[in-house]
């Protein structure tokens, strides 16, 4: 785990600079004691989100893309 200090500008806001490289969106979460933490998100169109919701067409495109792959 590595730890640093950031310092939020005149309006509050702190930038992540290299930590936030290919990473499109944070789930931020706030505890009790004021702690936050940021988990890295990746973002899917919501026209693409029926396929994470059934397992087992998932798993068929999976794999096929495995399939399409070694040929």
């Amino acid at each position: 785990m590595t730890e640093f200090m950031l310092r939020p500008d005149a309006k509050g806001r702190v930038s992540l600079g290299e930590l936030a490289k290919g990473v499109s969106s944070y789930k931020v979460t706030q505890g009790d004691n004021g702690q936050v933490t940021l988990t890295p998100y990746t973002e899917i169109p919501y026209s693409e989100k029926w396929i994470f919701e059934h397992p087992k067409v998932l798993e068929e495109f999976k794999k096929h893309l495995e399939q399409k792959q070694t040929e």
